[in-house]
Parts: structure tokens; sequence; C-alpha cells
């Protein structure tokens, strides 16, 4: 705490109260009942569950590094947002301008983009649309007419003057043109082509540029969000701008279901020629005559008769050494016992703090459980490097290796 306000030049308690308005504003965002920010007595400050890059203040930038990466390492920028490219769980905080490094331009601008197409999909259904005058020429009369041209008409047909309903409007020119000014920075196909979309989508528009923020009409209030990012766009976060100047959006990941996403994608990949289910639900048990289900992360083999199960787990009991807790354990139990199954793999990022890189992917197993023929293991996976070229094929692959070696697949 004492090192922000020396940063500041404010006081603590000025600092403390930034703080938490910035974890009122995280929590408004995630949908959480209670701020992710904690202050100690020792003045250390604590994130709790989050992850990501935000503005504090005009002076003041944070950045919350995942307990998996190093932020003494210049490249844990680069991973952090290769997982939320992987994961799609993370938030985009378009009125959060930060300074982007820019070898994390690319990644940064490809993020940019899909949370814009997503956006668009979410509210094409109501498209925005305005009435406008339109002057046509035409033999058929769909308008007011012009009285000379009655008598006088001009080649092309009447002169008219017509009040059409469409989507050509101001609203629609800015998200067509930041969608323009995305398409050439974007790099992965996919977003590149649902960029293209959203502009096929909204033609004809004319271009703008340099657009200053205004407010929707309260019918279309849900356009609100993709206006000011491609208002932003426009003016130049991320996208065009001299080195020197380059900024970008604030971004926040909730690392528990991060981490979730991420593990799946990996095992399907990893273990392509296994049968494996996501968030297969089993039945444990009856609560008030009312089945009581259980939802283990993944289920590798067929769902009836799986092999092993995965859940992945985002935090370890918090000891000198990492230990799995009871209530990861207890969880444990129901799911084989719902499942029919004697294997259980945990899987937990492997902290920074404990010790150099291993080859991403790679995992340790730092604590098994064994209860009568149930046995529970433990695995630590390392993260570190996962924006390298192929990183995360290599993190898949290891991965897959790291469940192999432990439970014989």
């Amino acid at each position: 705490m004492s090192r922000l306000a020396e940063l500041t030049g404010q006081p603590e308690a000025a600092v403390e109260r930034l703080l938490f308005q910035a974890g009122e504003r995280l929590a408004r965002l995630v949908g959480h009942d209670q701020p992710p920010v904690r202050v100690f007595s020792s003045g250390t400050v604590r994130f709790e569950g989050m992850a990501g890059l935000l503005r504090l203040s005009s002076q003041l930038e944070l950045e919350i590094v995942p307990k998996f990466l190093d932020g003494e390492d210049i490249g844990w920028r680069q991973d952090f947002f290769r997982v939320a490219l992987l994961s799609r769980t993370g938030k985009l905080l378009p009125r959060e301008h930060l300074r982007a490094d820019v070898a994390g331009r690319g990644d940064l601008t490809t993020l940019v983009g899909r949370t814009f197409a997503h956006l668009y999909w979410e509210n094409n259904r109501r498209p925005i649309r305005e009435y406008r005058s339109q002057t046509l020429h035409d033999y058929a009369v769909v308008g007011d007419l012009d009285p000379v041209g009655i008598v006088l008409p001009e080649a092309q047909g009447f002169r008219q003057n017509r009040l059409s309903f469409d989507h050509v409007n101001h609203w629609n020119e800015v998200i067509s043109s930041a969608a323009g000014l995305l398409i050439p920075e974007v790099s992965d196909g996919e977003t590149r082509q649902q960029l293209l979309r959203v502009r096929q989508a909204l033609a004809p528009q004319r271009m703008v540029s340099n657009v200053h923020r205004r407010r929707l009409p309260n019918r279309y209030h849900r356009w609100q969000a993709l206006y000011d990012l491609s208002m932003e766009i426009l003016n130049g976060f991320g996208v065009g701008y001299e080195e020197k100047r380059l900024r970008a959006p604030g971004y926040v990941m909730v690392m528990w279901s991060t981490w979730q996403h991420l593990c799946e994608l990996a095992l399907r990949i990893g273990l392509a020629g296994e049968e494996l289910h996501a968030s297969a639900s089993y039945t444990l048990g009856t609560r008030n005559s009312r089945p009581l289900t259980v939802t283990p992360d993944i289920v590798v083999g067929p769902k009836q008769a799986p092999r092993v199960l995965a859940d992945a787990k985002y935090r370890t009991r918090l000891d000198r050494t990492a230990s799995v807790g009871n209530d990861d354990i207890y969880e444990s139990l129901a799911f084989m016992r719902a499942a029919s199954t004697d294997r259980m793999i945990l899987l937990y990022p492997r902290p920074a703090s404990d010790g150099e890189p291993m080859e991403v992917g790679r995992t340790k197993e730092f604590q098994t459980i064994i209860l009568g023929e149930q046995r529970i293991s433990a695995l630590l996976v390392e993260c570190r490097g996962i924006s390298a070229s192929q990183g995360f094929e290599t993190f898949s692959r290891n991965l897959a290796a790291g469940l192999a070696g432990v439970q014989g697949l």
C-alpha cells in the first residue's frame, strides 16, 4: 500500500479507496456479491480469484498477475492474453485505457475483435434503425414529389423525397467503421471472418473516424457497450496508434472458470483419441425426493463407465507447501461415487513461486490421497510459456501425458 501511495503521491487512505472502488466495479462486471480486493494490516493488497489489467486512476494502472505467472518476467502479459484468448471467459473493460506494450498488441487486438463480434451477434436480432429523409429519382411515385419535377422530370425520373426507416444511421456507421479498422489488425482467421460478417450485415455504411461518445436511445441501450468499444477503436486504442502512445482496453479474468476452460480445451486436443465429456452430470442421491446431481469438469471414457475423472482446481490450501483442501477431497469422493469410478485427478496451475519454469504443460504430482480402492491424484501444471510458438499444442500434449502417467490411460 505504501508503495502505491508513493507512486501516486496520495495518502494511503486515498489509494485504499481507489482499490475498493476498482473492486466494486469488478464485482458488478462479473456478477459477484463482494469486491474481490483485500487489504491486509501489513499493507499488502490481494485481488482474490481475478487477474488482469485495469486503471485505478489517471495516475495509477494496476497489473493483477495470476499466481501461475511471474510478474518479474517480461513475457507474462503475452501468456496472460494467450490464456484469455483460449478460454474466452474474460471481460473486456472498454472504458479503461491502459498503456500496452507493442509485443502484446497482436493478441490483444484479437481479443478486442472477439469481444466486438460477440457483442454484435448478441444484439443483432434487435438492429438499430432510425427514420431518415432520402432524396431519390424514380418514375414510380413512392415519396413526396417536387412540384417542378412533375412538369419537368429529370432523365432518371421524378425527383421525390421519402422518409425511410432502416439501419443506415450514425450508430451503425461507427460500429461498421470500427470493424473495418480491426479486420487488417486481427491475426486470427476465425475472428477476422466474424468481423467481415459484421460489416456485411451492416452494409452500406459510410466510413467515419474520431467520433465522440454519445448515448443511444433507451430502446437500444443494449448496444451501448458495443458503441463505446467501437468509439475507442476509432479513436485509437491498440489499433493504428503510434507505438509510444499505444493504449489498450483493460481486461480481467475470473481465474477459476478460466482455468477450467483451459484444461477442458487442452485435454480435448491432447486426448484426441479418447472419448471425453465436459461437465457431465451424475446423480449422487436425492434431496427432498428430487435428484441430487454432481458435475465433474472432465470425464475420460464412456459417460456411463468413465475410466477417470478430472477436475480443474485453482486454489490449493494455503500452507508453505501445496496441499489439497478437505473440501476438494470431499467433492472428489462425491464425484467418484456418483460416476462409479475409483480414479480422480485434480489439476492445479503451478505457482510461479514453486521454482524455475518447466516445459509448458509439464505436470508434477504433489499429493496422492488413497481411501480404500479410491485414489485422488493432485497435479501441478506448468503454464508459463503458453504464448510461445506451438505453446498451446505443447501444453495440451504434456498435460495429456501427465494424466496418462498417473492413471495409465
